[in-house]
């Protein structure tokens, strides 16, 4: 079935909150709303798996942009959300940029293939200094959906 991101994300996961300035007030901040939203089973364990995977390498890329990710089995479906949080210096990309623009991905243990499906198609998508362009200037989930809505044509994928 070919899905894409934007299906994979709900205008509850998408977040503005400058209050959030560390690594683990985000991964909470995630687990949090990915459990309000009942795209997991608990919160404790995704934060877990996030950082976790965050202690093998660090998902910063670059010109302020992160992509977390996890497979766990208290994943119920495959997700992304984003959050345009405040600086958090403790999170760098591969430029020494602090990451502010979050794009977190998680998937059921069992999901490996789809799990790579969306990171790299993520990945492409913030190559493309106008996409990134226009994740940073959105201020609204309205507007950050219609982005993503606005590349759907170039890059659906399949999730096994």
């Amino acid at each position: 079935m070919k899905m894409t991101i934007s299906q994979l994300i709900l205008e509850d996961l998408i977040l503005f909150d400058d209050s959030i300035r560390s690594k683990k007030s985000l991964f909470e901040c995630l687990g949090n709303m990915l459990e309000s939203a009942g795209r997991i089973k608990d919160s404790k364990k995704i934060i877990r798996a996030f950082f976790k995977r965050e202690a093998e390498v660090s998902t910063g890329i670059e010109d302020g942009f992160g992509i977390p990710h996890a497979k766990s089995k208290y994943v119920l479906v495959p997700t992304v959300c984003f959050i345009h949080s405040g600086k958090i210096t403790e999170y760098l990309g591969v430029d020494g940029i602090p990451i502010e623009y979050v794009f977190a991905i998680v998937v059921p243990s069992k999901s490996s293939a789809s799990h790579l499906e969306i990171l790299s198609m993520l990945s492409r998508q913030l190559v493309d200094s106008s996409f990134r362009k226009q994740i940073k200037e959105a201020t609204s989930r309205k507007k950050i959906m219609t982005i993503l809505k606005n590349i759907e044509g170039s890059e659906p994928y399949v999730l096994n």
